[in-house]
């Protein structure tokens, strides 16, 4: 196993060797940045590593407030509710609803997160096929009982892919059905997505105020959304954003509010000023769309197939599992490295190679990149 020995960013430490980095999910490269470690190193001096205890018993500090308050204002929101993991935020919300009556529906390339938190509905998952809004609608018609109500869950940003949730496609679909939901895993949107950067819905042009929301009655179909604040975001935790009646609701009614330890303080106080350099620094996500853009033009030119959307991500399929893997050895010895997943969701038998670019890429790191690969892959 190999050993990150620095933050992520497009210039890391591998095993006491540097190299160009073109993997993980730190998109706008704030893992690393003077401000934030400083932030963590001050909240541990003060606060100490962790409250020891859960939210409604004392757990609760002044960072976590400010990493609450942080987020709010970065995406536009009222109000918002961390907790220690983005994996926990299709459970918490699930955890929110009337689910008794619901079917839950999962794209079939979703995270595992996902499939977990829509067993807890009590009935199996029905799978449909990815960014299938034509197999979803015959799945519903298929598997929906009498008084029950469709809830589809997927990533919003499919993490091995880069490919965006068809949610144009997927709500034509849900408005045929009353009470209907539509829930997105949005880990590798926000942060990247729409123009205050608050992920997929708002990329479809969907307005913050339809998202999680508690009023009455609730739109057709009822749209949800997590995230997390590992990746672009440069911290740690998940994320839901709403305006204050929900959240207050949602704190309210969450057994992670009693049952579970919050994010500890120099996390929660790192997070929270790299969510105010994401506000006051703009560029970031405008330099990071501009690569991404560079990225998948190149690879393109190049020959090879990669998504047509926005995101950072391109996956690449070079022939065998071997291949790839040989492909990924001879960039490592020239001081590139991308990721050869495996197994992951998404990907197909013989896996694939993932590349991910970052707002601190410069774009001679990226044409680096392009010869490199040109010259063992083509």
């Amino acid at each position: 196993m190999s050993l990150l020995e620095s933050p992520p960013d497009a210039v890391v430490r591998i095993d006491g060797r540097p190299y160009l980095y073109f993997a993980g999910t730190s998109y706008l490269g704030l893992q690393g940045r003077p401000e934030v470690i400083r932030a963590a190193c001050e909240a541990a001096e003060r606060f100490g590593l962790g409250s020891a205890n859960s939210r409604t018993a004392f757990g609760t500090t002044p960072p976590l407030l400010q990493m609450e308050q942080a987020a709010a204002a970065t995406f536009g929101a009222e109000a918002a509710f961390c907790f220690a993991s983005g994996w926990m935020g299709g459970h918490i919300l699930i955890g929110s609803l009337d689910a008794d009556r619901f079917v839950a529906l999962v794209d079939e390339h979703s995270h595992f997160s996902l499939f977990e938190a829509a067993r807890t509905i009590g009935r199996p998952p029905v799978v449909f096929r990815h960014a299938d809004p034509d197999d979803l609608r015959a799945k519903i018609q298929k598997h929906l009982g009498v008084g029950q109500r469709p809830l589809v869950l997927s990533d919003g940003v499919f993490a091995a892919t880069g490919d965006l949730a068809p949610v144009d496609r997927y709500l034509e679909v849900l408005r045929e059905y009353p009470d209907s939901s539509l829930l997105l895993d949005d880990a590798h949107g926000l942060g990247v997505l729409g123009p205050r950067g608050r992920g997929t819905f708002e990329h479809f042009g969907i307005a913050a105020d339809e998202v999680n929301t508690a009023r009455a009655p609730l739109p057709c179909p009822a749209l949800w959304c997590c995230g997390t604040l590992s990746k672009a975001v440069g911290g740690y935790g998940g994320v839901i954003l709403s305006d204050a009646r929900f959240i207050e609701q949602l704190q309210a009614d969450s057994p992670y509010m009693a049952g579970v330890s919050p994010p500890p303080a120099p996390v929660a106080a790192a997070t929270a000023r790299a969510l105010e350099l994401i506000a006051s620094e703009p560029e970031l996500r405008e330099r990071l769309s501009a690569n991404a853009r560079r990225l998948k033009d190149g690879l393109r030119a190049m020959g090879f197939s990669v998504s047509e959307s926005p995101t950072p991500i391109a996956r690449l399929v070079i022939g065998t599992a071997e291949r790839m893997r040989r492909i990924q050895r001879e960039l490592m010895n020239r001081g590139i490295a991308v990721a050869y997943m495996s197994n992951y969701a998404g990907l197909d038998p013989e896996g694939a190679l993932r590349l991910a670019v970052f707002a601190t890429h410069t774009d001679a790191m990226i044409d680096r990149l392009f010869e490199e690969l040109r010259q063992v892959a083509t």
